[in-house]
């Protein structure tokens, strides 16, 4: 079987997909990636396996006509070219536009996987953003009647859709806990005996591509605030800087660093090293998510996690008692066994959360154990691949376990 896994991103077929396409190759699938760039990396990754990986021009965000025309002509060639029996696409324009024309090309089976809604499905203001919500809103509604099997990560994108008749009659939709993450290969590095602990070095870190909706400006604010009360608090902001309009700009970061708020460490490959000396996962956002991939990795080290009560984030802190209550009564911090939830946007919330754990810093270590625990029940990529195989009848080539265990060993980036 050939099977086409496409996106717009080409470093996620690596980062994020690379253990399932790992196992697409094990059950015995011909795997052709394509995406909008033409990365060494991701040709030698998708090669090791017996693929290829081709480029197609496509812009990852915006609707632009004539780009878009372009995007629509690269996947008709593509198709019909590689002839595929398959197709798996994910991200917004490659679900889109890849299940329509993959029907035209004659493509037998289509798969479209939602990896998370971003901007696209917040409600609208502007006219213009009500023009692009509706344009939106029709493209997957007439994409997604072009499926054999819908893929969601988490259950709220379920009943909006739902809620929204965006989910066709008669198309089977499997809900999967965010893209999985490799708990072999992210491993649990435990906190116990961290002597910058006891003396109260605390470690916070954000990782995520630098966007004011993933919760940046947040974070900063919060750390300068602390910093001036607690000098030894130290700050770690990781990821790229962006083009998206809701970038964070590069004087704002430089501004950070120079008044010694954070440290910035921009794009890192291998970031689970890195997540391994800190002590605090800190993610803010409000951007609709599936599931924060780097929140995942941060579990599987073992790392207490703060993030907020918004959609795909909330999936990675699980409530005990007193926080279910704390969120039925709508406070801004809800406590969790492996960290908390705050309110979006609500910078005093954070602020609370990570002066708990300079209080606290005895139950750092008791958190980062049921962080991990909660990776390895829910987010083990190997539970989460298992749903898309076995939903794609994929029969299995090889005996032993699933290929994630591969001796093709991945490089870690949550980008």
């Amino acid at each position: 079987m050939k099977l086409l896994v496409l996106t717009a991103d080409a470093n996620t077929l690596v980062y994020h997909r690379g253990d399932l396409i790992r196992d697409f190759a094990a059950h015995g699938c011909e795997v052709v990636t394509a995406a909008a760039e033409d990365y060494p990396h991701v040709r030698e990754f998708v090669g090791k396996l017996g693929g290829r990986h081709r480029a197609i021009r496509m812009a990852r965000s915006k609707i632009n006509p004539l780009k878009d025309l372009v995007t629509l002509c690269d996947m008709w060639r593509l198709f019909r070219s590689e002839k595929p029996d398959a197709l798996f696409a994910y991200t917004i324009k490659s679900v889109v536009y890849g299940c329509v024309i993959a029907r035209l090309a004659g493509i037998r089976r289509v798969y479209a996987l939602l990896p998370g809604l971003g901007f696209t499905f917040v409600k609208p203001v502007t006219w213009k953003q009500k023009i692009v919500s509706f344009i939106s809103e029709a493209l997957h509604r007439f994409a997604l009647k072009r499926a054999d099997v819908i893929f969601m990560q988490n259950h709220d994108d379920v009943t909006l859709f739902t809620g929204m008749n965006m989910l066709p009659q008669g198309v089977p939709v499997h809900v999967t806990a965010g893209s999985g993450v490799n708990i072999e290969e992210f491993g649990h590095a435990p906190l116990e005996n961290d002597a910058d602990i006891a003396a109260g070095r605390i470690r916070f870190v954000l990782v995520s591509r630098l966007l004011i909706s993933k919760g940046v400006r947040v974070f900063a604010e919060a750390a300068r605030r602390i910093k001036q009360l607690q000098p030894h608090a130290e700050f770690h902001l990781v990821g790229p800087f962006d083009p998206n309009p809701n970038r964070v700009d590069e004087s704002e970061v430089r501004q950070w660093v120079a008044e010694g708020t954070l440290t910035h460490y921009g794009m890192v490959r291998d970031v689970a090293p890195l997540l391994k000396t800190m002590h605090v996962f800190v993610l803010p956002t409000w951007y609709r998510e599936g599931v924060p991939h780097a929140t995942l990795e941060a579990l599987a080290t073992g790392r207490p996690v703060i993030t907020t009560n918004s959609v795909g984030a909330r999936e990675c802190v699980k409530l005990t008692a007193e926080g279910e209550t704390q969120r039925e009564n709508g406070e801004m911090l809800m406590q969790g066994e492996n960290g908390f939830l705050c309110q979006p946007q609500n910078i005093a919330a954070v602020e609370c959360a990570m002066e708990w754990y300079l209080a606290n810093p005895a139950q750092i270590a008791a958190q980062g154990q049921g962080s991990r625990q909660l990776a390895a029940d829910v987010f083990d990529v190997r539970l989460v691949n298992e749903i898309i195989i076995r939903a794609m009848r994929l029969q299995k080539a090889v005996r032993g376990e699933f290929a994630v265990h591969s001796s093709l060993a991945l490089p870690h980036s949550s980008f």
